[in-house]
């Protein structure tokens, strides 16, 4: 994959993750204005909606990538996505508002139950987003992503600064309505900007039998994967209290940089390996994954280092004493990122149909991130709670690269290619001067 046949695509790519970018700075300004614990519960409602899409991601809205490259398959890809889509979102948040109680008591959080009694009508705010968003990732069409969000944290953006000059953002309602009015208002640009590629009917040859075969491990794949990052506030409320989940949440939210940078890596890495393998462009794939992992490995070793001698300290002003402390907890979550570029590997292995694969992987990087965050817990230590994403990441993330390694036959020499390439472009360039 040339990467100037793409520019266009990255162009918008790279100024959606910038929309990120800056909507992290505009979290600062509500995390200064509300409570610690107001906050922390927030950020439990946002972390379990956000965990349920990512599992209805892998189960029902992969395969509109995978299987919709066909454009004869496309109207029954699309209807069986949606009902499957509506279904697994539906029995995990109604199920979720059903047993909460008993989940109130299994995670020693009272707040649980507000958290539960909000989940539903995020979901189905939530809903049309994620299954357009991925109509639009199929096609590749970045500069309709960048609209999308552009409208999501817009909205979001202009109620928070309006909310506070107006001294109304104090309570977990203020936000959770900023929230729910963002994602209300994504949710209708997507419809609109797909609206051509919302066709649904039952003609193709996709059975709901072979699209499962390719969700359902998928799905638990992410389910596992995606847990460390997205639950594991549920672990440090359980030990420290909704106090100390507000104070580690804004470092997730510097930690997102990163994630943001690598998902903008995926939104190309994925679709591109899909069409490369279903052609048997082996040696091209080769290629690709290569030059992802080391246009990606050395500048965040570089910006890691920085961060940990001290470069990080520079974000306490911003953050405030109140948020102190999620400076050293982005100290330690940001060694997670050196971990990153071989996770990507995970959307290989999704192209090539392994989703299994992805499952075990995953599964282990669960247990031993588990393990990691009992034993913290247990020790009372709330500092290193980031550790249990740390090892999480490492883990997962050295299985995959070493899977694909044996599928693709690659050196480890060819991380390195990056210096091969800027050497040949130099001297390239010298040759025709």
């Amino acid at each position: 994959m040339k990467l100037t046949a793409h520019l266009g695509k990255i162009t918008w790519s790279l100024a959606d993750k910038v929309l990120y970018v800056a909507f992290g700075l505009v979290q600062f300004v509500q995390i200064a204005a509300l409570p610690a614990e107001v906050y922390g519960v927030f950020t439990l409602l946002v972390a379990l909606n956000t965990w349920i899409m990512i599992v209805s991601d892998g189960s029902a809205l992969a395969g509109i990538i995978q299987y919709g490259v066909h454009p004869e398959e496309r109207k029954r890809v699309n209807l069986m996505a949606l009902i499957i889509h509506t279904i697994v979102v539906s029995i995990a948040a109604g199920g979720i508002y059903l047993f909460r109680d008993t989940l109130v008591h299994f995670f020693r959080v009272e707040q649980f139950a507000t958290v539960a009694a909000l989940l539903p009508l995020y979901c189905l705010l939530s809903l049309p987003r994620m299954f357009c968003l991925k109509i639009i990732y199929r096609e590749m069409r970045m500069k309709d992503l960048f609209v999308a969000d552009a409208i999501w944290f817009g909205v979001r953006t202009i109620l928070t600064f309006w909310a506070i000059s107006n001294d109304t953002l104090h309570t977990l309602n203020d936000i959770v309505l900023i929230d729910f009015a963002g994602m209300a208002a994504s949710s209708l640009a997507t419809m609109a900007l797909t609206r051509k590629d919302l066709i649904f009917g039952w003609s193709g040859t996709i059975s709901l039998a072979t699209y499962l075969r390719y969700g359902v491990p998928l799905a638990m794949a992410t389910a596992l994967n995606s847990a460390p990052r997205q639950l594991d506030v549920y672990v440090i409320a359980a030990y420290f209290g909704v106090g100390v989940v507000g104070v580690y949440n804004p470092a997730k939210n510097l930690y997102r940089f990163f994630e943001q940078a690598f998902d903008a890596v995926t939104t190309l890495l994925y679709p591109a390996a899909v069409r490369m393998y279903s052609q048997n462009r082996m040696e091209d794939l080769q290629i690709l994954v290569t030059k992802a992992i080391s246009v990606t490995l050395i500048p965040t070793v570089i910006v890691v280092i920085a961060l940990e001698l001290g470069l990080s300290r520079l974000l306490i002003p911003i953050l405030g004493q109140k948020y102190a402390a999620a400076v050293d907890h982005f100290n330690v979550l940001s060694l997670a990122a050196l971990g990153m570029p071989f996770v990507l590997m995970s959307s290989i292995i999704a192209a090539m149909g392994r989703s299994t694969v992805i499952v075990k992987f995953s599964a282990v990087g669960l247990l031993v991130a588990g393990g990691v965050l009992f034993v913290v817990g247990e020790l009372g230590q709330p500092l290193l709670v980031g550790l249990g994403l740390v090892v999480n990441t490492i883990v997962v993330g050295t299985l995959c690269t070493m899977h694909v390694k044996r599928e693709l036959h690659f050196p480890f020499s060819s991380f390195g290619r990056i210096f091969t390439d800027v050497k040949s472009a130099v001297v390239n360039r010298k040759s025709r001067a």
